[in-house]
């Protein structure tokens, strides 16, 4: 069992962005907070379902990660969806 099985995860992601050259792109940020007041966080982007940058995880949890990236895309996409509509930030 990993080191850190059930330390708890906090997920937050952007809206649809757009790069210069044009292309779509969501950027999702996880952050887990240890028991001693450490730190881990990581950055991944859909498309491509790859963490980017990260501290403080293990690869075995990036991996992990970049899984949960990709079997809840379709959930994370619609969430960028409804905040990039400026109609939802007033609900």
């Amino acid at each position: 069992m990993a080191k850190n099985f059930g330390q708890e995860l906090e997920m937050t992601q952007t809206g649809l962005l757009t790069s210069k050259s044009g292309k779509t792109f969501i950027r999702i940020y996880f952050i887990r907070k240890g028991p001693g007041g450490e730190e881990a966080s990581a950055e991944g982007i859909i498309p491509g379902y790859k963490i980017m940058k990260s501290e403080g995880f293990e690869p075995d949890e990036i991996a992990a990660l970049e899984f949960y990236i990709k079997q809840n895309r379709e959930d994370i996409v619609l969430r960028a969806k409804k905040l990039s509509n400026p109609w939802y930030w007033f609900k």
